[in-house]
Formats: C-alpha cells, sequence, structure tokens
C-alpha cells in the first residue's frame, strides 16, 4: 500500500477509540502497518478489523500502560509481529474531576498513571528499538488542559502538564540520535467519550469559547499526527502544537 507512510510501522496506545482509532485508520490508509495497543481488546480488534477491510495490515495487543510488566510484554509481542517501529503514539489516556482539596488519591494515582506513567512505560520501551534503528517519531497527545488551568481538574492538569515536558526532555535527550518527540495538544474534541460526557449546554460553552466556534473532530488531530508521523515534518522536533480551534490563542475578552 503506497502512501506517506508507506514501508513504516505504528504502535499506537489508546487506539481502541477516538483520536487514537481515527489515528490508526488514516495510518494505515497512507501504508503503515499498525500495532493497536489498548487496554480494552475487543474494542482494538474492531480498530484492527477496520483497517484489514481496507487492505491494511494490523495487530490487536492487549495491554495496561500503568503496567510495566504488561507494556513491556505487549512492545515485545509487537516488535516480534512486525520486527521494526517507525513511529510512537502516546494516546492512552483518563481523567477523573476534583481539585487538590477534592481528589482523591485512588483519583490521583489513575490519572497520573495512566497519563504521565504510561506515556513514560511505552516510551522507555519504545525508544531503544528505534535508536538501534537510528530513527523514530514519538507523537505524544498532549492536552490545553496542561497548558492552561481547569476548573476541577487537578490530576488531569498536572499530568497533561508533565506530558508536554517530558516530550521536551526526549526531544532534547533523542534528537541527534535521528529520534523526534512532538506534543499535540487536543482542546474539546468531539470523541465518543466527550460526547457522552458533557451536556448540550457544555459542548455550546466548549463551542462559544473556541475561535472557530466549534468542537473539533478525531480525524482532525489524527491529520496532524500523520504529519508528524511523515518525513515530511524531519525537522519538527519538542514542538508543543495546539489543535484547538483557536482556544489558546484567545484572551477570553469578548468581540
Amino acid at each position: 500500500m503506497a502512501g506517506r507512510l508507506a514501508g513504516k510501522v505504528a504502535f499506537i496506545t489508546g487506539a481502541a477509540a477516538g483520536i487514537g482509532r481515527d489515528t490508526a485508520l488514516a495510518f494505515a490508509r497512507e501504508g503503515a502497518t499498525v500495532a493497536v495497543l489498548d487496554v480494552r481488546l475487543e474494542r482494538s480488534k474492531q480498530t484492527v478489523d477496520l483497517i484489514r477491510e481496507a487492505g491494511g495490515r494490523s495487530e490487536a495487543f492487549e495491554v495496561d500502560v500503568r503496567d510495566n510488566g504488561q507494556v513491556e510484554a505487549a512492545i515485545a509481542a509487537a516488535m516480534g509481529a512486525f520486527g521494526r517501529v517507525d513511529v510512537l503514539m502516546n494516546d492512552a489516556g483518563t481523567t477523573r474531576p476534583g481539585s487538590v482539596v477534592d481528589c482523591t488519591l485512588e483519583d490521583w494515582d489513575m490519572v497520573i498513571d495512566v497519563n504521565l506513567k504510561g506515556t513514560f512505560l511505552v516510551s522507555r520501551a519504545v525508544v531503544p528499538h528505534m535508536l538501534e534503528q537510528g530513527s523514530g517519531s514519538v507523537i505524544n497527545i498532549g492536552s490545553v488542559s496542561g497548558m492552561r488551568g481547569d476548573h476541577n481538574a487537578a490530576a488531569y492538569n498536572a499530568a497533561k502538564a508533565g506530558v508536554i515536558n517530558l516530550t521536551r526532555s526526549m526531544a532534547v535527550d533523542f534528537g541527534r540520535r535521528g529520534i523526534r518527540a512532538n506534543c499535540i495538544c487536543p482542546g474539546g474534541i468531539g470523541t465518543p467519550v466527550i460526547l457522552r460526557a458533557i451536556t448540550e449546554a457544555g459542548r455550546a460553552a466548549i463551542s462559544r469559547n473556541t475561535p472557530t466556534g466549534r468542537l473539533g473532530e478525531p480525524g482532525e488531530i489524527a491529520n496532524l499526527a500523520l504529519f508528524l508521523a511523515s518525513d515530511e515534518s524531519s525537522y519538527v522536533n519538542g514542538a508543543i502544537i495546539p489543535a484547538d480551534g483557536g482556544l489558546t490563542a484567545w484572551n477570553g475578552i469578548p468581540g
């Protein structure tokens, strides 16, 4: 299959749904072989089926990114299946509400472990393979919530801020060895989880506070990830890129 990612192998966490699934499909359309990594194995297999139906190559690997043993086993299995890894996208994530007063220790650990520790563990397992090859692109999914503060989201804000600076650290450490690391920071995106979680009033508020006047689509994040995965972005390293419809550009003063 020809395309912008022809011959490349991509590992994507959180690829069972939402941004991860749309990215897996976009990468496959452009010729990549895709390892679908997610804790939800049955939904991962649905992503794989969609890729295969379109003529692509893909396998599903069950993994809880909080568990180092599972991460190492899943990455070893994916390397055994495909033999190399050119692109890693760390998309697995979760959130729980709460300020520093209200957030429980269990919720704090869950959010930090999935979003930040998971990005660390998967990267730690994958990057050595990229270093052996002398090339690779790491794409971490941050959030505008890691760039600005949200009401009642202490753990998520902290976790995504950590992902942003972890990305910079990786870019600095490995740039001279052929590995690029960049971070996409979505704003309000209409993923299934978000659409189920917020009310119509909440959707309207996000749209009202976003200069483009609407929620984004998962496929729009996938398009940006596709650029960062491709050789077209060969001089992009350590970039923190908002994909938020202009949300972080606006000072909030009405026009």
